[in-house]
């Protein structure tokens, strides 16, 4: 199944986006390392991004398991119940939207 294009094209986005969310959270573990005092809009950043990401990549991985992937005990299911939590955890999505937009309308636009 490896071998089909479209399957290739899936694991790709998957991959891009696990990078692009880890590269997130690097940013807001550096900027805090550089003496910031705060780091709450590079945090809700990463956190936003990352959960979100991480649902569309179990979600990817359900439609390419097939049955499997919903199946009681197999990994993909739990992964799929885990990453909901986790985007609740800490403050729900909406809430990681609302510290960026005060941070930006703040003038906290942090580090680019």
């Amino acid at each position: 199944m490896s071998e089909l294009q479209m399957v290739q094209g899936h694991l790709a986005e998957m991959a891009l986006d696990v990078d692009a969310a880890a590269l997130l959270i690097y940013r807001a573990a550096w900027t805090k390392d550089m003496g910031a005092d705060r780091v709450t809009r590079e945090a809700a950043m990463a956190k936003l991004f990352a959960t979100d990401q991480a649902q569309q990549v179990i979600d990817k991985a359900v439609q390419l398991h097939g049955g499997d992937g919903v199946r009681k005990g197999h990994i993909i299911e739990r992964l799929y119940r885990e990453i909901r939590a986790l985007r609740i955890y800490e403050g729900a999505s909406d809430v990681q939207k609302i510290v960026i937009a005060r941070a930006a309308l703040a003038g906290h636009g942090g580090v680019s």
